[in-house]
C-alpha cells in the first residue's frame, strides 16, 4: 500500500493512458465487479451532456450519428437514447414560443450503422442497438438505417448538405483507439465526405476515427497518448476506480500475444532454464514443466543430476554441463546456448557460493550485452553484486521478501523511479512494478505455501516474456499461478501440490484468451 500511495503521488498528473491500457482497465473494472454495460452507460450519458450544448432551441435539430460494430458504437448506441430525452425537452421549450408547431419540424436523429445489426461485435453494443430499435418503432424521430456500401454513404451525405440552413450535428462513433492500418469501406468514404462538410458540427467519441477532422472529441477516463490538440477535447469521467489502472485482472490476460493459428514449432517461443546444482535438482525442472505449458520447445541447462531426473520428462531437452555447480568456467557456453532462445530463467536450485557468484555475475553481464531476455530467480537474486549491476529493461525479478532484502530495496522507503527491471515481489498481495508501472495481483491462497510455486511462477513468466513485454509477462505471469492455485482450492481445498499448478495453467489461459 505504501509504495502503491507513494507511486500514485508522484504521477497524480498523470493523465494520459494508451489504447491498450485503457483496454485492459476496461476489462479489470469487470474483473472488480463493474459490468462494461454500466461503464458504457455512463460513457453514452456523457456524450448527451455535451452534445445538448449544440441544441438550438430556435431550429430544428437534425442528428447523424455514424455508429461502427464494436464499443465505439455502443457509447454512441446509448448517446442517441439519452439525446431523445434532451431533444424532446428542447421541442417542448421551442412549442412553447410558438416555433414548432408541426410535429414534421421537430427534432430528428439518424443512426448510420455501418454494417449489418448480425455483425455488432460485443454484448453490451448488441443490447444497446436493441434497445434503439425497439424505441424506433414507436418514435418517428429515430431512424435506423445499415449501410455496407460507400454508395449509400454518398447519398446519406447528400441528404445532409440539403440541411445547412438547420441545425446539423454529426457523431463520430465509428472507430475507437484501437485501430491499426488503413481505414477500410465504408469507414474510408465516410471520412472523406464528412471532412468536406466543413460548415457542420463534428463530434467524435473517445477518439477520431483515423483521418477525421473533428471539431470536439468526448474522450473517457484519460487522455490517450495519441491526442494531440488537446484543445479540442472534453475528458469526462465513467466510474472507472483509480485502483482499475492498478489491478492485475482479466484485462491484462486478455491483452496478451495470441498464437497464431498457422505457427511453426518454435514460433511461440523457446525458453532456456538455467539452473540446478548437486543438492537442488527438482527446482528448474518445475520451472521448465510450467514453460512448457506455454511455449513451443524447452531445455534445461544444469548439473547431471539434474539432467538424470530430466529423463522422466521427455517434453524437456536437456543441456548437461560439467561439475556439481555452475561457476565461472561454464559462462561463454551458456553464452553461447542462449543465443537460439528467446528467454532465460536463471537460478532456480543453483545454490549460494562463490562458484555461482561468479557466474551468475559474469553471465548477466553478457545478456545485457545481447540484450537478452532473463528472468531471474531465487538463488540467483542473492549472489549478484548489485553495488555493480544494472538493472536492465530486459530483465524479470521474481524474489520472495526475504530475495527482496538482498536486492537492497526496501518496500517502505523506496524510489522505484529509477528500476528499469520489472520487479514480481512475491506476498499474500503480489506486487509487480518498474519505473513506469505497479500493479497489484490478489489471486492465489494459502495452499501455495508448499514447495515450489515459486519457480512455478517464473517458468510461466518466462514462458510469456518470449512474446511479450516485461510488465504485462510478470503481471499475467502472478496471476495465472495464483489463479490456477485458485481452481485447485474449489476442487480440493489446500490439499495440492506444484504439479497440481502445472496441470491448471493451461485451463487459466483458456478461460480468459
Amino acid at each position: 500500500k505504501i509504495l502503491l500511495k507513494n507511486y500514485k503521488i508522484k504521477n497524480k498528473n498523470k493523465e494520459y493512458i494508451s489504447p491498450k491500457e485503457m483496454n485492459i482497465t476496461d476489462n479489470n473494472c469487470e474483473y472488480l465487479g463493474i459490468p462494461k454495460i454500466i461503464l458504457m452507460e455512463n460513457a453514452g450519458k456523457s456524450i448527451a451532456d455535451e452534445v445538448v450544448n449544440y441544441l438550438d432551441e430556435n431550429k430544428k435539430n437534425k442528428i447523424y450519428i455514424f455508429c461502427g460494430l464494436g464499443n465505439n458504437g455502443g457509447d454512441g448506441f446509448v448517446a442517441v437514447r439519452h439525446l431523445m430525452g434532451y431533444c424532446d425537452y428542447m421541442d417542448e421549450i421551442s412549442k412553447s414560443f410558438g416555433f414548432l408547431r408541426f410535429p414534421s419540424l421537430r427534432s430528428e436523429i439518424n443512426i448510420i450503422l455501418l454494417g449489418k445489426e448480425n455483425e455488432i461485435k460485443t454484448y453490451e453494443s448488441k443490447e444497446n442497438f436493441k434497445i434503439l430499435k425497439n424505441i424506433s418503432e414507436l418514435d418517428f424521430r429515430l431512424k435506423i438505417k445499415e449501410i455496407i456500401c460507400p454508395n449509400e454513404i454518398l447519398k446519406i451525405i447528400g441528404e445532409v448538405k440539403k440541411y445547412e440552413k438547420e441545425n446539423v450535428i454529426i457523431i463520430d462513433a465509428m472507430l475507437g483507439t484501437g485501430i491499426k492500418g488503413e481505414l477500410r469501406e465504408p469507414f474510408k468514404t465516410v471520412v472523406n465526405e464528412l471532412n468536406k462538410l466543413y460548415k457542420l458540427k463534428i463530434i467524435s467519441v473517445d477518439a477520431e476515427t483515423k483521418g477525421l477532422n473533428a471539431d470536439l472529441v468526448i474522450t473517457f477516463h484519460k487522455f490517450k497518448l495519441n491526442n494531440n490538440d488537446l484543445n479540442k477535447f472534453s475528458l469526462k469521467k465513467i466510474g472507472i476506480p483509480p485502483i482499475a489502472e492498478h489491478i492485475v485482472g482479466w484485462g491484462d490476460l486478455k491483452a496478451l500475444t495470441k498464437i497464431n493459428p498457422n505457427s511453426h514449432k518454435g514460433d511461440n517461443g523457446k525458453v532456456l532454464v538455467v539452473g540446478g546444482s548437486k543438492e537442488f535438482f527438482g527446482a528448474p525442472i518445475l520451472s521448465a514443466l510450467a514453460s512448457s505449458k506455454i511455449v513451443d520447445l524447452i531445455t534445461v541447462a544444469s548439473v547431471k543430476n539434474t539432467i538424470d531426473a530430466l529423463k522422466n520428462y521427455p517434453e524437456l531437452m536437456s543441456y548437461e554441463i560439467e561439475g556439481d555447480y555452475f561457476g565461472k568456467e561454464h559462462i561463454s557456453e551458456i553464452v553461447e546456448l542462449s543465443k537460439k532462445y528467446a528467454v532465460v530463467v536463471l537460478g532456480n536450485g543453483l545454490g549460494v557460493n562463490k562458484n555461482t557468484e561468479k557466474f551468475v555475475n559474469g553471465f548477466l553481464e553478457e545478456m545485457e550485452k545481447l540484450n537478452k531476455k532473463v528472468v531471474i530467480d531465487a538463488d540467483a537474486i542473492k549472489v549478484i553484486d548489485y553495488d555493480n549491476f544494472n538493472f536492465s529493461e530486459n530483465y524479470i525479478f521474481t524474489p520472495h521478501k526475504r530475495e527482496f532484502e538482498y536486492m537492497g530495496l526496501d518496500v517502505n522507503n523506496m524510489d522505484i523511479s529509477n528500476i528499469n527491471s520489472t520487479i514480481v515481489l512475491k506476498g499474500k498481495y503480489d506486487l509487480i512494478f518498474n519505473k513506469n508501472n505497479i500493479k497489484i495481483n490478489k489471486t492465489g491462497n494459502a495452499g501455495m505455501t508448499v514447495g515450489g510455486t515459486g519457480d512455478v511462477l517464473c517458468g510461466i513468466i518466462g514462458g510469456l516474456f518470449c512474446k511479450n513485454d516485461a510488465f504485462i509477462s510478470g503481471c499475467c505471469g502472478a496471476f495465472i499461478n495464483g489463479y490456477a492455485g485458485d481452481l485447485l482450492l474449489k476442487e480440493k481445498g489446500y490439499y495440492y501440490n506444484v504439479i497440481d499448478i502445472i496441470d491448471k495453467i493451461p485451463n487459466v489461459l483458456n478461460i480468459f484468451q
